[in-house]
């Protein structure tokens, strides 16, 4: 094969490009697995009508071809021994790959003078034997750079969709606020943080190396002719060079959006940093905190759920303020980014990868920041607007400039705090379940928080391991320590929480179940109030809802501890409501989400839309549980550091607050470690199934080593030997 063909691969050429990203069977994202089909399943209506549905499918699509291609970069990168592009160092093993031809100056010097053509260089001035060379073997050399070159492609097809399905769901949809549309709101920011983060790593493999050298192949091969979209990659490259100049020019349309919906999610990000308020308001105890004779906490029982979604919700505020620096000129925004940005060092991109996060907010948002007090001064707007406005970016300045400080003196402080906040609650609610588990049902959704906070806390621990953080030309390492003992307390916690889940599962879908049937007379009721009559839906909206009532209506009841198996059904309720939410948050549509909450609100009860994604969740308590577990209570990132897990275990394990019984709870991490395998690098399974085996082995020889320790102090004069000769004495 000489050389690659593009037209399988055009760039144009819609969704079915991505067949090799998507036939691959991984297990989808819990929330969004119902979004699988929507397309093909929804309701068309009339002709006029059918233009009203949000296209949902593609957004969850382009997500999980984000993984992939994020997952090929990753492999990319470890084949070449982690390269640094931007400063051209590149070590004897990335020559060795087998990837790039083996003619260093060559190759570095089109990356240096990148976007310049290779024949413009006078390439045989740089190397005369290297460019010989590379003529004489250019097929075999640009076989080896195929794949990586189609790689190029699809980040540049990818770029192109994303960032059409964003703008157009940023100008359809009428609310994108947790309340009101968490559905819609988390599929649109999982798709919106996917491409950033597809962009920002894309920064670590040599692009313009793999198209400057692949090119020059091309012409030496085929009579001086470059190959196909060579300029449109050449542009694409460049307008990403760096990306984030790129993604801040591209999303500058879609940044108001941003910026309302990092405000909204402000409270419960505020709310998941105060230690104090969740202990004292209960947040995550199952008792109510005003009255501890009540069991369940009825308390908050929105905003503890909502705490299960707080880690997305950081993530949406780093990147969100990274790529839409803008919005943190909103008055409130300043308070949302800081209290992020004051407890993280990096901004992980995917698995282990990560950049430095303060280092990048100080070269790309801060100037911008900058540019807008500078705006304000020179009083292009009204006196009185100009004031407010120069006075909000100087205080942003202000607080840019010192919250990296911030950061490296308190970071590790304020984990560790909230590490030994979790290791308590988790300690009560486990012995609270076990004591009282009809209560573990109507409580889950704060058992999934309690599991998402750990979860999150467990991994910024390990994500933090020796990061050096380059301040003020010096380098700063905040220490880690690898001896605190909060670790194998949330670890054990976690998967004691898990197991009481699944041992009471039929407790948990039955309770589910009887929510849903309760809901539906409330559906009912509201469909037949005043303000929803007047509405005077069309017909397809009508079907929609009468179908959501007939699957609500039609769930068998629990017979005592059997719970029916009724999966089809709760899947079609699903897919019904998510059908009605496309329509009525599409600006498209004459009846939206707020003629909805108005017609209905009134009632003095929760409004219809509430009602209608309350029904939703609790539907995936039936038969979604295990996907919602996982997600929630998972540790397979875990692998990415596994090393250091097995140094922490031998640093806790056998000091003071060692646990014994922790031990099965670190080794049992390694059973969720093979789901990190990527489906599109078949050679991920064996490698990290390898990595597993050898973590636990490495455990249990700790273990081992522990016991006979112990043994050798019980048989040392110190030990037995003394209690005997007291014995004797006495």
């Amino acid at each position: 094969m000489a050389h690659v063909s593009f037209k399988s691969k055009d760039v144009d050429s819609g969704m079915s490009r991505w067949s090799e990203y998507l036939s691959v069977e991984e297990p989808i994202p819990s929330a969004m697995a119902t979004w699988r089909n929507m397309s093909a399943d929804a309701p068309q209506g009339s002709s006029a009508g059918s233009h009203k549905h949000l296209q949902m499918e593609p957004v969850v699509q382009l997500s999980k071809v984000a993984e992939g291609l994020l997952a090929k970069m990753y492999r990319l990168n470890s084949i070449l021994d982690y390269p640094d592009p931007n400063t051209h160092t590149f070590s004897d093993a990335f020559w060795k790959a087998g990837v790039f031809p083996n003619f260093p100056k060559i190759c570095i010097t089109m990356s240096k003078k990148f976007p310049e053509h290779p024949n413009k260089l006078q390439l045989e001035r740089v190397d005369k034997f290297g460019l010989d060379a590379l003529n004489e073997n250019a097929e075999g050399y640009m076989h080896n750079l195929e794949q990586w070159i189609l790689l190029l492609l699809d980040l540049l097809a990818f770029r192109e969709q994303a960032l059409r399905l964003i703008l157009d769901l940023s100008s359809t949809v009428i609310t994108l606020l947790p309340h009101q549309n968490s559905l819609i709101l988390h599929a649109f920011m999982d798709l919106f943080c996917s491409f950033v983060r597809v962009n920002l790593f894309s920064d670590k493999m040599p692009r313009k190396m793999i198209l400057q050298v692949y090119n020059i192949l091309h012409i030496m091969l085929k009579g001086g002719r470059d190959c196909e979209f060579y300029h449109r990659l050449v542009q694409f490259v460049d307008s990403y060079d760096p990306p984030i100049k790129g993604l801040h020019e591209d999303l500058n349309f879609v940044s108001p959006r941003i910026g309302e919906v990092l405000e909204a999610v402000g409270p419960i990000i505020f709310l998941s940093t105060d230690t104090k308020k969740l202990r004292n308001e209960g947040f995550l105890s199952p008792f109510h905190p005003r009255y501890p004779d009540i069991l369940t906490n009825s308390a908050h029982p929105m905003r503890a759920q909502d705490l299960a979604n707080v880690t997305s919700y950081r993530e949406w505020v780093l990147l969100g303020y990274l790529v839409c620096p803008d919005e943190l000129l909103r008055v409130t925004s300043i308070d949302v980014a800081m209290v992020v940005l004051k407890e993280n060092l990096i901004l992980p991109l995917f698995r282990d990868e990560y950049i430095l996060l303060h280092e990048n907010y100080q070269l790309y948002v801060l100037p911008k920041v900058l540019e807008s007090k500078r705006m304000a001064k020179s009083g292009r707007t009204k006196q009185k607007e100009a004031d407010l406005e120069y006075n909000v970016a100087k205080q942003v300045e202000r607080m840019l400039t010192e919250v990296h400080e911030q950061a490296l003196v308190s970071c590790d402080a304020m984990h560790r705090e909230r590490r030994i906040l979790l290791k308590q609650e988790i300690g009560r609610m486990v012995l609270f379940f076990t004591d009282q588990p009809s209560l573990l049902a109507p409580n889950i959704q704060m058992v999934f928080s309690a599991l998402a906070l750990s979860q999150c806390e467990v991994i910024w621990y390990f994500q933090h391991v020796g990061i050096a953080s380059s301040k003020s030309t010096r380098l700063k390492t905040v220490d880690i320590d690898a001896t605190d003992p909060t670790i194998g307390f949330l670890l054990d916690g976690i998967g004691k929480l898990c197991c009481l889940v699944r041992k009471y599962i039929a407790a948990i879908k039955g309770y589910a179940l009887s929510y849903l049937l309760s809901s539906a007379g409330r559906i009912r009721f509201l469909l037949g109030t005043p303000g929803m009559v007047a509405l005077d839906l069309d017909a397809t909206l009508k079907g929609l809802f009468q179908q959501v009532l007939h699957c609500l209506e039609n769930i068998p009841k629990p017979q005592g501890e059997s719970v029916p198996d009724i999966t089809a059904d709760l899947a079609d309720l699903r897919k019904h409501w998510l059908s009605i939410l496309m329509i009525v948050t599409s600006s498209r549509s004459s009846i939206n989400i707020k003629h909805l909450e108005k017609a209905t609100v009134s009632t003095g009860k929760e409004g219809l839309v509430s009602e209608g994604n309350a029904a939703y969740n609790w539907s995936r308590c039936v038969d979604e549980l295990e996907s919602q577990l996982s997600k929630h209570g998972s540790l397979k990132k875990l692998y990415f550091y596994h090393q250091h897990l097995t140094t922490v275990f031998r640093n806790t394990m056998f000091g003071p607050e060692g646990r014994p019984q922790h031990c099965c709870a670190w080794l049992g991490a390694a059973c969720s470690f093979p789901e990190c395998a990527s489906a599109i690098i078949p050679e991920e399974v064996n490698k990290i199934g390898r990595d597993s085996i050898s973590y636990v082995e490495s455990l249990i020889e700790s273990i081992m080593g522990g016991l006979e320790g112990l043994i050798n102090i019980l048989d040392s004069e110190g030990g037995f030997g003394s209690l005997e000769m007291q014995v004797d004495n006495f």
